[in-house]
C-alpha cells in the first residue's frame, strides 16, 4: 500500500507541475501540436529589421510526426506538405524564428531534447503583399 501511495503521489506531482508550467503533452494520434504567433510583415524586408522568435517546451510521445513549418497570410489556410520525423518520447525545446534579410525572410524551426543533435527545418520565403501573417510550426503524429 505504501508503494501505491508513493507512486500515486509521484504521478500527481508530475501532473501538477505540468499544469503549473502551462504545458500539455502531445500524444500520438491526438490533435496537432502547434507553435504559432501572428505578426505584421512587410513584403520588402531588410536585414536591419528585428527577427520574430517563438519558443515552447513540449512533451512528445515516441512516434513518427509530420512536421510543418509555415508562414501564411492571416485568414488563409496554411498549406505545407512538411516532412516526416521520427521522435523518441521525451521533453523537447521547440523554437522557431523568422529573420528578415534584404528582400526575403529566413524561417527556421528546431526541436531539441537533452543530449541529442538539434533537428532543424529551414526555408527562405518572400511575400507579394505586406500584412498580418501567421508564423509557426505544427507536429501531427502519423
Amino acid at each position: 500500500m505504501s508503494k501505491l501511495r508513493s507512486r500515486l503521489s509521484s504521478i500527481i506531482a508530475v501532473f501538477v507541475a505540468a499544469l503549473a508550467f502551462g504545458v500539455a503533452p502531445a500524444e500520438a494520434a491526438s490533435a496537432p501540436a502547434t507553435l504559432e504567433t501572428t505578426r505584421w510583415l512587410t513584403s520588402n524586408p531588410n536585414s536591419g529589421m528585428a527577427p520574430v522568435a517563438i519558443h515552447r517546451d513540449i512533451y512528445l510521445a515516441g512516434a513518427t510526426y509530420n512536421w510543418q513549418v509555415y508562414t501564411c497570410r492571416e485568414g488563409y489556410i496554411c498549406i505545407d506538405p512538411g516532412r516526416n520525423i521520427e521522435l523518441s518520447p521525451g521533453w523537447y525545446s521547440w523554437d522557431c524564428s523568422l529573420t528578415p534579410s534584404n528582400g526575403f525572410y529566413y524561417e527556421s524551426c528546431s526541436l531539441q531534447t537533452g543530449g541529442w543533435p538539434k533537428a532543424t527545418f529551414d526555408k527562405i520565403i518572400s511575400f507579394p503583399n505586406s500584412g498580418n501573417y501567421r508564423i509557426g510550426s505544427m507536429l501531427q503524429a502519423e
